[in-house]
């Protein structure tokens, strides 16, 4: 009978998926508590009996924004996610029913016969948070906002669930990619641990942030990229599909590389680097419904509130940097440059060398075989992306290993052809390649479990 049921249950991906997620960062929340080294990390320790989680830095602004969504458009503020609005109007919706649902359970007999209003009325907690730097910029009226707990509590549990979501989502995707590739179950489970069970997850899942899209970014880029390939779509629907992607640059800013790789997969498709009057006639219009959406935005915030603000670009100068030591001459821009490679050197080797080593290391063992005639185009598509994604981290000017992971789903996509390749052409024996994979799997769980960090997260 349990056997029957776990088959079923495994057969479900996104049952299958959500209890490895449930079960991962119940066990994260077991790992070493950070060093409270000043500078070590951006944000706190929240200790709970036993347990303990990571509240990132960015967490305040993103609850408070997202209670109060109206500040995204007041003239009287300037929002710091103002250039993020899918993602806390998102948040604002999945909240709503949340805050009525715990409205319900604070007024009741029940939860104060249980003593909860002690838990949720300390003045303490009310005073760290107002005088949280993230939330004096908003020049909070005590008056109004008498208990922030009460307040913030079901925002920041819709912000759970949307990691919970987008996380789900991304492994799913990751899954069907890959069985369209014709990949192994054994091998795509195995790969999907570095993705639920990475740094990101461990650092990010249980904070109100935008970080669980460093995987879905990658993956539904590449997911759409090979129906393209495939000619699975038709020109109406990738342009809706382009449209789409647009919108989603309101949540999170990396989805802006979706566009340089479909004009990249369109070179690959036609394999030249002719420009083609076929090309044009998509990519042209593309380029019009992928910007829609954000001049759309820029244009109502410059109209109801008189600004609009882009944190990456005002505060870190991400990609303007280029601009502004060029300003300033080219030796400038060279000792800035040179700088910032290896700050961004420093990134890739912590965060890449593992799956580029297990890339190195399969390609030899390939020994020139091909890869599957019907993925070899997407096979090319996945090594030019790659390329994209790290030559745009690398001009950002602002360097994270949570960035730069940002690219490991496109290696494990990499990585997965290669292993399936070795089957095919049988240069290994698939009984003992899934032994060993699942032994590597025991060992990075754990591993990523009980070490340290990943910090500094700064």
């Amino acid at each position: 009978m349990f056997k029957n049921l776990a088959i079923r249950i495994t057969n479900k991906v996104w049952c299958k998926y959500s209890l490895l997620i449930v079960c991962l960062t119940f066990l994260f929340l077991f790992s070493p508590k950070p060093r409270t080294t000043a500078g070590t990390y951006c944000g706190e320790y929240i200790k709970v009996s036993q347990l303990g989680f990571v509240l990132f830095c960015d967490s305040y602004q993103y609850v408070f924004l997202t209670a109060n969504p109206s500040l995204l458009l007041d003239s009287n503020f300037v929002a710091v996610r103002q250039n993020r609005p899918l993602y806390i109007y998102a948040a604002h919706v999945i909240g709503l029913p949340i805050k009525f649902i715990t409205s319900a359970v604070i007024q009741s007999s029940f939860f104060k016969k249980l003593g909860g209003e002690k838990y949720l009325y300390q003045e303490s907690i009310n005073q760290k948070l107002e005088s949280s730097p993230f939330l004096k910029m908003y020049k909070i009226d005590q008056a109004k906002h008498h208990n922030l707990v009460v307040e913030l509590l079901p925002f920041y549990i819709a912000f759970i669930m949307m990691n919970f979501l987008v996380l789900l989502s991304s492994l799913v995707l990751f899954e069907k990619l890959l069985l369209r590739l014709s990949i192994e179950k054994y091998i795509i489970h195995f790969l999907s641990l570095f993705i639920a069970s990475s740094g990101i997850v461990k650092a990010f899942f249980f904070s109100a942030h935008e970080q669980m899209f460093a995987f879905f970014t990658p993956i539904s880029i590449a997911f759409l990229v090979y129906l393209y390939l495939n000619d699975k779509l038709s020109n109406i629907q990738l342009l809706l599909i382009t449209l789409g992607m647009g919108i989603l640059c309101l949540a999170y800013g990396s989805f802006i590389l979706f566009y340089p790789c479909l004009s990249i997969a369109f070179l690959v498709k036609q394999k030249s680097l002719k420009i083609s009057i076929k090309m044009i006639a998509i990519l042209v219009p593309g380029a019009v419904l992928f910007a829609l959406p954000t001049l759309s935005w820029m244009y109502i915030c410059h109209y109801f509130s008189g600004h609009y603000f882009n944190g990456e670009i005002e505060t870190f100068r991400e990609i303007i940097w280029i601009k502004d030591t060029l300003s300033k001459g080219v030796l400038d821009f060279l000792a800035t440059w040179t700088s910032f490679s290896l700050s961004y050197l420093h990134t890739v080797l912590i965060t890449l060398t593992p799956f580029v080593i297990g890339i190195y290391i399969l390609y030899k063992q390939k020994n020139k075989q091909q890869v599957a005639l019907k993925n070899e185009l997407f096979y090319h598509f996945l090594q030019w992306m790659f390329v994209l994604f790290f030559v745009f981290f690398w001009m950002l000017g602002y360097y994270n290993f949570r960035l730069t992971y940002t690219s490991v789903p496109i290696l494990l996509l990499w990585i997965a052809l290669l292993l399936q390749n070795l089957i095919d052409n049988k240069k290994v024996e698939p009984l003992k390649l899934q032994k060993r994979l699942t032994v590597l799997s025991v060992i990075w769980v754990v591993w990523s479990v009980i070490k340290y960090g990943p910090f500094p997260f700064q």
